[in-house]
């Protein structure tokens, strides 16, 4: 009798993935007006200062008194 030949796998090799730190941002409110003249209540990441709605936001001129 023939002694039956065992099949070896090769495993792949598996590429190490880098572990990167990821900085941590802190985010702050919108610094639009909505309608009703209170700040926007949404939060972004700087640099930026309006949020996607707000986006191209003027800010209304003060008023003389």
């Amino acid at each position: 009798m023939r002694k039956a030949k065992k099949k070896v796998v090769k495993k792949k090799a598996v590429a190490k993935k880098k572990v990167v730190k990821k900085k941590v941002v802190k985010k702050v409110r919108c610094g639009a007006l909505t309608k009703d003249g209170k700040r926007c209540k949404r939060m972004v990441a700087p640099p930026a200062k309006y949020c996607h709605l707000h986006k191209g936001y003027k800010k209304p001129a003060k008023k003389k008194k």
